[in-house]
């Protein structure tokens, strides 16, 4: 077997554990073993997550609990990534918050309906 001339490093944020093993399954997928995928349930563990390891992109979960949004999260992501492009998975792509999203750093902002579609048309490529 060859080896891999780059391993793709992601980190999923989502207060839900089973997003992570969902995102793993659709990654393994489309990338095989040419990725690791980073898992933190909140933005606390995010931040801790990204001193430690560099990631490539960083997949987030809109709402993470507490009315928590992707326009409050940002940020604070941004203290340890400022240059990591972050990918927002939505249930409502259209909401208030997203609007504006250079000002907000969001690269992309996806439906989570459509996550495992855009991954085979090359979202993470």
């Amino acid at each position: 077997m060859q080896e891999a001339e780059y391993m793709r490093r992601f980190l999923l944020v989502d207060d839900e554990k089973h997003e992570f093993m969902f995102v793993n399954f659709l990654l393994k997928d489309r990338f095989r073993d040419d990725f690791s995928l980073g898992y933190a349930q909140n933005i606390a563990d995010a931040q801790s997550y990204l001193s430690e390891q560099p990631v490539d992109l960083i997949l987030l979960d809109d709402r993470l609990g507490r009315g928590m949004t992707s326009a409050d999260s940002i940020p604070q992501l941004q203290k340890r990534a400022f240059n990591v492009p972050i990918v927002v998975i939505s249930k409502d792509i259209n909401s208030n918050h997203l609007k504006d999203r250079i000002r907000l750093g969001i690269n992309k902002v996806v439906d989570k309906f459509q996550f495992k579609s855009a991954l085979a048309n090359g979202l993470l490529d």
